[in-house]
């Protein structure tokens, strides 16, 4: 796995940083379940171009036993490291489900200046009754916690044939380290947390991924977005559900992310529309 520098921490969220010879940063945000050090081919193929800034999630890092806090604290803190080190504006943004609404609420905070987001099936908050947003956290709640427990359970929502026995095998100890009150947390900030109203115009350049077989599973999210994020393009990746992107086609990642950066966004989605990616 990945192994990088930690150069930095910001409350209880340790930050690693790679490609710190490049002028231009882009800060990356990981999902739930998984560790900062799990997206390592695509990291070192963005840093050879950018400076790749890489928070560890608290209840994720396997060196710290901190539980996870909520959205809005992380963005804070991540916004206080920024701002203390001088970086107001930053290239690139990258969030992945989890990340993705820490990468949202970023956003409108906007403290921290962004040219280019993407939000890759980023988790928007529940406009529900107090009662329903109980039972959705806890049914995902249970979900996980059953399935650290158990391989059979974890290979039922991850197909080894598909994802491998490395990555599930990671991803269970990721799942293991993190404690019930981790678990929770992560289901109950990321359906519910809150956004400064109303959310102030940004300047960003901002695209939302989805997998095709998520796009039902997202449309909430979606329509949020499009709502309060109105100039958002949005991007469907054919034949994937959610994370799998990321998961289990880093290199082809990594490059439709360098496309979007550096303006090659009408390559970018040629290579979709060809099958490349």
């Amino acid at each position: 796995m990945l192994s990088g520098h930690l150069n930095g921490r910001s409350g209880n969220v340790n930050i690693h940083e790679f490609g710190q010879e490049n002028r231009e940063c882009v800060l990356f945000l990981h999902a739930s379940c998984t560790g900062w050090d799990f997206y390592e081919e695509s990291v070192q193929r963005l840093s050879e171009r950018y400076h790749v800034i890489l928070p560890a999630m608290p209840g994720h890092d396997l060196t710290t036993n901190e539980d996870y806090t909520s959205v809005e604290q992380i963005a804070a803190e991540l916004e206080r490291w920024l701002l203390e080190r001088g970086q107001a504006h930053v290239h690139g943004l990258y969030g992945l489900s989890m990340g993705g609404s820490v990468a949202l609420r970023l956003l409108a905070d906007n403290k921290i200046s962004f040219d280019k987001a993407v939000i890759d099936a980023g988790i928007t908050p529940y406009q529900l009754p107090w009662i329903v947003t109980r039972f959705i956290a806890l049914r995902d709640f249970l979900m996980v916690e059953l399935g650290k427990h158990s391989r059979k359970l974890l290979e039922l929502a991850y197909p080894p044939e598909k994802y491998g026995a490395k990555s599930l095998d990671f991803m269970q100890q990721v799942m293991k380290h993190m404690s019930a009150r981790t678990i929770w947390r992560v289901f109950d900030s990321c359906n519910n947390y809150a956004m400064p109203g109303p959310i102030p115009a940004v300047r960003t350049e901002i695209q939302y991924w989805y997998g095709s077989l998520e796009k039902k599973a997202r449309a909430w999210d979606i329509g949020y977005v499009k709502k309060n994020f109105p100039e958002t393009a949005f991007v469907e990746i054919s034949g994937l559900d959610h994370a799998e992107y990321a998961l289990l086609h880093p290199a082809e990642l990594a490059g439709q992310m360098l496309a979007f950066l550096e303006d090659r966004r009408r390559k970018g989605e040629q290579d979709y529309e060809s099958g490349k990616i």
